[in-house]
């Protein structure tokens, strides 16, 4: 009834779903050429300002706590005055003083500066650790919406080419009087709405891609070669080892120093003061030389002193709040991402099950069409299904990886 060509001329378009079908899984399987999760978040760790910008922050906290080690709270300071009477009577008289003041420490002060100190780097190092696991989110995000963006190209591309395959055979028949000109309208549609999907596919790909490529710093191109991240956790990770947590633990023991400190604040430092001075009376008098050890001891102002010991207790009732707030919430997503992933690699198992009984349905079909026991819209109807069934098996894929990599972004792992 059908020349040969035509029913091979069919039997492509079914060889091209079934050839999609497992392109993606070929992607991600491993190359020489590979570009891991890893690869695309040191690429964003080198265009991050914050990162860069922490780095020297860490280092202005070790200047600090170097000037902390200094045997005066404040640098010396010098002090000197000359006295002369040569601009009145001019009796002879001048005097030089010439002198060194140094502020001294607080009882105690000197050594819990220096553990408030300990704890600032400590608590910058954190942050740093902190950011960067932000930033590994963002990543991980980034990378998988626009892989999913770019498989939905992808997936509109392969069904605009069978539907235009479709559409030319179709014609063909309708030429020879095999089927009704409603037939090729109706493969028409099927082409034209393929052309709309993939005009919306590459939309969306090209508003993302912007996104990708200033986060991260890579061309789209590399997500053809993306590897997945592995589901392997560290032997013996515990909820204490989460960044946000160990940086909330850090700023309640800084804080805590920070309260310690200002007990010892209760005035401003005292100083002590060494002058020399040479003393002259008169023309005929002697030089003569004495030494004037001083000392200046402020006034504490109560009030002022009161204030800051508050607020040094409110800010460390705010941090044990926090930490109990983090600990719960380190626990809590945790718990819910391992069992979102649990959820997906379930849904993942169906969704490629359903792909599989979709696309033999689909044969079935094609083969009853193409000997004539099968009307066009019928086909139409299977093959809607066989490409929707594809589709969510090859986007469950992508959908698996980003949920493996969210549930590392919880436990608090970087790529």
């Amino acid at each position: 009834m059908y020349s040969p060509h035509r029913v091979v001329s069919l039997c492509i378009a079914l060889l091209l779903m079934n050839a999609a079908t497992t392109a993606f899984t070929q992607q991600l399987m491993p190359m020489e050429t590979e570009v891991t999760v890893q690869d695309a978040f040191e690429s964003a760790l080198d265009i991050d300002p914050e990162i860069q910008s922490a780095i020297k922050r860490i280092e202005a906290f070790e200047a600090r706590r170097n000037s902390a080690k200094a045997f005066t709270a404040q640098p010396l300071s010098l002090e000197g005055s000359y006295r002369s009477d040569k601009n009145y009577n001019n009796q002879g008289l001048r005097e030089i003083e010439f002198g060194v003041s140094a502020p001294i420490w607080n009882w105690k002060e000197r050594g819990r500066t220096q553990l408030l100190r300990d704890a600032e780097i400590e608590m910058a190092q954190l942050q740093l650790q902190q950011k960067k696991l932000e930033l590994a989110g963002v990543v991980r995000q980034t990378l998988w919406d626009t892989l999913a963006a770019n498989l939905d190209v992808e997936i509109a591309q392969a069904r605009s080419k069978t539907a235009k395959e479709l559409m030319v055979d179709v014609e063909k028949r309708v030429k020879a009087s095999d089927l009704a000109q409603t037939d090729f309208y109706q493969a028409s549609a099927l082409y034209e709405q393929s052309r709309v999907d993939l005009g919306r596919a590459q939309f969306a790909l090209n508003e993302i891609g912007v996104n990708y490529a200033s986060t991260i710093g890579l061309p789209i191109s590399t997500l053809s070669r993306i590897q997945t991240e592995s589901t392997d956790i560290p032997n013996g990770l515990t909820p204490n080892d989460h960044p946000a947590l160990q940086l909330a633990q850090v700023l309640l023991v800084a804080h805590q120093r920070q309260a310690d400190l200002i007990e010892t604040q209760t005035r401003a430092n005292p100083e002590v003061g060494l002058v020399i001075v040479s003393d002259r009376g008169a023309f005929a008098s002697a030089s003569e030389k004495s030494l004037i050890v001083s000392t200046r001891i402020p006034l504490g102002n109560t009030s002022e002193y009161q204030s800051r010991v508050l607020l040094a207790d409110s800010e460390k009732i705010a941090a044990r709040v926090n930490l109990t707030k983090t600990q719960q919430m380190v626990v809590a997503r945790g718990r819910a991402a391992e069992a979102t992933l649990d959820t997906f690699a379930q849904l993942r198992a169906a969704a490629q099950e359903q792909a599989k009984l979709a696309a033999k349905t689909f044969a079935l079909y094609k083969r009853s069409f193409d000997l004539g026991e099968t009307d066009l819209p019928t086909l139409l109807i299977a093959e809607q299904k066989a490409f929707e069934a594809d589709r969510l098996a090859r986007k469950s894929a992508v959908e698996y990886a980003a949920k493996v990599s969210a549930y590392k972004q919880a436990l608090g792992l970087l790529p």
